[in-house]
Parts: structure tokens; sequence; C-alpha cells
């Protein structure tokens, strides 16, 4: 399961170091869906567990948690519990789980209790606080969604600057990824045709896309989310018969001088 950019808005919580979530109690029982308050579920003092910092769990084992699995299954999924509670003839095991809220360094801590029944199999799952849940439901990210923009509507012939127009639609390109997207992840990749040479269009190319993506941050994107590089003639859209240049040759050729923009995220 994939971390980072993509967490929740809900959990950005603005701290440094970690947060224990409240005292109250609350039940999953295994195998039942959401989450639902009880009272009658003891949770160990954190201060007394024998692993004091707990461990970032790993959530796609997390979520493989349900009714009747066996200790070793579970050992497998979650490791040894964190508090002195033995490993056999027990009926409970406790955990402390840090999750990343996704802003820098900072994360949150919840306590995780196991519930086994008379045949030591999960009977029920139970979190010291319900909202530790939420993050077994981390939303899909989108299909990748990519914007083609004509590289003679961005920039002069020959040259790498964004044109008046071509800042314009960058800026309007970035403007509508921000509203639509959120947590991306953006590929800018330049092209050109097949007239001249083949370094000459490669570092061109490059440098295309290096201008977008420079525009793009400009529109308030965060430049860790986007990087940029150049594929020069190669992946051509269209391919045109003849080697002489003419007005003719430029004009078929123009679908391939272009840049792309793929932005992989979460619904905004």
């Amino acid at each position: 399961m994939k971390y980072g950019l993509g967490r929740r808005a809900m959990w950005t919580l603005g701290i440094a170091g970690f947060v224990i979530l409240s005292l109250q109690g609350c039940t999953t029982t295994a195998g039942q869906g959401p989450a639902v308050d009880s009272y009658e579920v003891a949770f160990p003092d954190i201060d007394d567990a024998w692993q004091e910092k707990g461990t970032f769990v790993n959530i796609e084992n997390l979520s493989q948690m349900h009714a009747g699995l066996s200790k070793e299954q579970v050992y497998d999924l979650l490791g040894r519990p964190h508090f002195q509670e033995g490993l056999f003839g027990v009926h409970q095991w406790d955990y402390i789980f840090h999750f990343r809220t996704g802003e820098a360094a900072d994360y949150v801590t919840c306590q995780y209790q196991v519930h086994f029944d008379s045949n030591m199999q999960t009977e029920s799952l139970h979190w010291r606080n319900k909202q530790c849940a939420d993050f077994l439901t981390e939303e899909e990210p989108e299909e990748p969604q990519q914007v083609t923009l004509s590289a003679d509507t961005l920039f002069d012939f020959d040259s790498a600057e964004l044109s008046a127009n071509g800042q314009r639609v960058v800026t309007d390109a970035g403007h509508r990824i921000q509203q639509e997207t959120a947590a991306a992840n953006i590929v800018v990749t330049g092209y050109t045709d097949r007239i001249g040479r083949t370094d000459y269009n490669q570092r061109l190319s490059r440098r295309r896309a290096d201008s977008v993506r420079d525009a793009l941050v400009r529109t308030g994107i965060d430049p860790r989310a986007i990087r940029s590089r150049g594929a020069g003639e190669r992946n051509p859209v269209e391919r045109c018969e003849g080697e002489r240049v003419t007005p003719q040759l430029k004009a078929c050729l123009r679908p391939n001088r272009r840049v792309e923009i793929e932005v992989t995220g979460i619904n905004g």
C-alpha cells in the first residue's frame, strides 16, 4: 500500500512527533465492518509496553485482520504484541501502532487490541479511539490523467521559453489540476518532431519540459510533486513521409511537437 501525499486530509494535524489518541475504548468486532463505541474494553497504560515507541504498522497487513485467525497468523501479520502478555494461553494481545499524517515527520499513535476465543482464534478487534480505524479506508488513487499541450502553442520556434500565450495555457492547466486532484503526482514530458539532430532534439524537449514544470510550480503546486523529462523525437503521434523539410512536412509533424502532463492523485 502506498504512503505519502495521498494520506487523508483529516489527519493533517500539524503536530510534531506524535499524538496519543483519546482514552475512550472502541470495539470493532472482527469481520463486522465499522467500529462501534464500547466502554467494556480496557486498554493497558501505554507506558507499560515493553516496546515503548510502538511500530509503524503495515496497513495492508492490518487490513487483513478478521475473525477466525490463529495466533500464528496474527503474529505473521502484526508481529509480537507490544506488552508483556505472553504468546500462549492468553486471550488478549495489545499493540501500539503509528500512522503517518502526510505532514513531514508527523504521525498519530493508536492502541490496538486483539481478543482471542477459547480456541485461540481471533474473536474481536478493538481500537482505543475509533478514528484510528479510518486509516484502513484509504482513498483509492485515480487513474492517471493526461493533458497534451501543443509545443507550437507554448513556444516560439526553436525556443524553450514559454510565450505569453503558453504561460496562460500552462497556468490554466495548473489551476485545473489543483481544483480537481488532491495529493497529485505529476510527470511533465517534452517531445519534438524528427526534424534536426537527435541529440539537439533531446535537449530541447527536456528544456521545454522544465519550463512547463516551473510554470506549474508558480501556480502553487508543490515542486516536490512534479518531475520533468525530455523524450526527444521518441513516441511520435504521427508518422509522416518524406525527408525534405517542407511546410507540408512541418504541418504533418505538428502533433509530435508536444508536452504531456500526466497527473495521478486522489479525487479532490
